[in-house]
């Protein structure tokens, strides 16, 4: 569907796509369902804590050059924010040329239980003010939360107001964590309120093509073959500048790292300023490097050029692919991750001849904001043209309901990132492996480093086969008894 950016806030993606939280079942059934439109959410008696989406707003916004947030909330609702801001700038592998990193600007108006019972707005203003004095950003983000949506404060209005006061852009993002049982909704808020803020048409169009992501590691890994087709790599990641979001507009064509956090800001692009967005085929492993180069490379007419690509690509890492296929022969897998991810990595796993028991996605899109009605989703498009197909489960983060999936599949090794998942395996004696996302997996040389990774992984796992040994259930035996899937409303059993 469009997007309406005339809009105050983004629609969740409950509503706009009808994403999902609960399913277990086959891929080739999520996404036949997801596709036709049948698909239903399973909901839950007993659930765990999961992410929230008012964070992802924030680390989103605040991990721009240039911009500052003021978070309308309690302190500890931006209180994780240092954990985005060491990391962003713990860049060994960041290109020379890119922008010097710098600290995420934060700052909280501290919203108590006064504030609660006789309104915030006055401080909001102060703290917007203090901000600005003290840091002069290109811009400012106002951020809701839960507490100041429930207490009903207007932060569109505030922000109308010192946008003119102060003579800079003041944005209001709804970033409420209560909207949305997806977390992925959070980079949503952040597409809406960047897209009002920093895209405007500066005319022409360029060979541009946009990469919306986390950040710029491995960038110097594939900047070369776009370079080849006499295309610019523009990054719309942690430290673009308003210069970057102008060029935006300009480019031919556009993708992200997945369709979780890049799907709104693509969208906005190919919809308003005609942008195309390439999203059925990502550029992860062998198999998705050539099937997204060649789409661009049709797309440019330099499909000559593609073909030398790949073929020397192929070459090039040949030999060491055949050395961990070897290396991880029979070996079986457990993947937890977001949607977008979840099923990448199970397509590069069976790449490398890994038998992938299970993959948690922690949401699912059935569909995408794109106007393109030939453009489906990538799980789709691997279940479609490759046959790939594994059992699969939707939860959000629900680690209770992973912890008892891992215990039933016992597999050699544990994929995840962030959300727990892999304490519950190290806990069983499992060896776990944080993945990397973006660049630093595309193409053949990166299912080397990521298939080497594994291999190493699984030659040190003496720590892990310890801790394993000593672990003690915390869990009563009738917990330990159950289903995986028992928390299911219509098939609860506690």
């Amino acid at each position: 569907m469009a997007i309406d950016l005339n809009q105050k806030e983004s629609e969740t993606r409950e509503q706009r796509l009808g994403s999902i939280t609960g399913y277990d079942g086959r891929l080739s059934d999520l996404t036949e369902k997801g596709c036709s439109g049948c698909l239903q959410n399973k909901g839950r008696r007993f659930q765990t804590v999961s992410s929230c989406s008012h964070t992802h707003t924030i680390n989103q916004l605040a991990g721009l050059s240039g911009a500052l947030v003021v978070d309308h909330a309690p302190i500890g609702c931006s209180g994780g924010q240092v954990f985005f801001t060491l990391n962003r700038n713990r860049l060994p592998m960041a290109p020379p040329g890119f922008p010097s990193l710098e600290h995420a600007k934060v700052v909280s108006t501290d919203i108590d239980e006064s504030d609660t019972i006789f309104g915030a707005a006055g401080k909001l203003r102060e703290t917007v003010r203090a901000a600005y004095g003290r840091h002069r950003p290109h811009e400012i983000f106002i951020v809701s939360s839960c507490v100041s949506a429930v207490i009903g404060e207007d932060i569109f209005s505030v922000a109308q107001e010192l946008t003119e006061e102060l003579g800079i852009q003041v944005i209001a993002a709804a970033a409420e964590g209560l909207r949305s049982k997806i977390w992925a909704t959070g980079f949503d808020s952040y597409s809406h309120a960047i897209s009002k803020a920093r895209l405007s048409y500066t005319g022409g169009r360029k060979p541009i093509v946009n990469y919306s992501g986390f950040g710029p590691v491995g960038r110097q890994f594939v900047e070369p073959f776009f370079e080849r087709l006499g295309l610019e790599l523009n990054l719309l990641v942690a430290g673009a500048t308003p210069e970057d979001f102008a060029k935006a507009t300009q480019a031919i064509a556009s993708w992200g790292q997945c369709s979780s956090q890049s799907n709104y800001l693509l969208s906005v692009l190919e919809q308003e300023y005609g942008v195309h967005y390439f999203q059925s085929h990502l550029p992860y492993g062998g198999i998705g490097f050539e099937r997204f180069f060649r789409d661009l490379g049709k797309f440019v007419g330099k499909d000559g050029i593609v073909e030398e690509i790949i073929a020397e690509e192929k070459e090039k890492y040949r030999e060491p692919i055949e050395k961990i296929k070897a290396r991880l022969k029979g070996k079986r897998a457990f993947i937890a991750l977001g949607s977008g991810f979840s099923y990448e990595y199970s397509r590069l796993l069976w790449e490398l001849g890994v038998d992938v028991v299970h993959a948690v996605g922690y949401h699912f899109d059935p569909v995408l904001d794109q106007n393109n009605l030939e453009s489906e989703i990538a799980a789709a498009t691997d279940v479609k043209e490759l046959k790939l197909d594994l059992d699969t489960s939707i939860n959000d983060g629900q680690e209770m309901e992973t912890y008892l999936l891992v215990k039933k599949y016992n597999p050699d090794f544990l994929l995840s990132r962030g959300h727990e998942a892999s304490a519950w395996a190290m806990l069983q004696g499992i060896p776990a492996l944080d993945s990397e996302i973006g660049f630093v997996i595309m193409g053949y040389r990166g299912l080397v480093e990521f298939g080497t990774t594994i291999v190493e992984t699984l030659d040190s796992k003496n720590f892990v086969a310890k801790l394993g040994a000593r672990y003690k259930s915390p869990f009563t035996d009738t917990y330990e008894g159950l289903s995986p899937f028992s928390f299911y409303e219509e098939d609860a059993a506690i």
